[in-house]
């Protein structure tokens, strides 16, 4: 996908991580979410492609457990956030269980969560 607004940054993260300069990690939550936003963009043709790539790559994938909707549900308590951001909750939580604090997102929705550096 040759997005105008961020394919030239992402690119140059996920070529940071593949060489070695950055960690990167994701999970199944977020990689659920991409595989719909595919399907909703009718792009089938990357599936695989893009499947076959998380495969070889240096990324690592962390599970999506029930503990981490109930450390989402914590956190969302103690910070006063709303429902609305459930998977951006989630996200939070399993940064929290892998001791990661920055993220790589264009979503201005981790800006409000404490604990949670946005980088991009």
């Amino acid at each position: 996908m040759n997005d105008p607004t961020f394919a030239a940054r992402a690119l140059k993260i996920l070529s940071g991580i593949e060489e070695g300069k950055e960690t990167g990690w994701t999970s199944t939550l977020a990689l659920a979410q991409v595989f719909s936003h595919l399907k909703t963009r009718g792009r089938y043709d990357v599936v695989d492609r893009f499947y076959d790539y998380l495969e070889g790559s240096p990324i690592g994938v962390t599970e999506t457990t029930l503990d981490d909707l109930a450390e989402a549900r914590k956190i969302r308590e103690e910070q006063g956030q709303s429902w609305s951001a459930w998977d951006d909750l989630v996200l939070a939580a399993q940064m929290k269980r892998l001791g990661v604090d920055e993220i790589y997102s264009n979503d201005a929705d981790f800006d409000r969560m404490k604990g949670t550096k946005r980088i991009f």
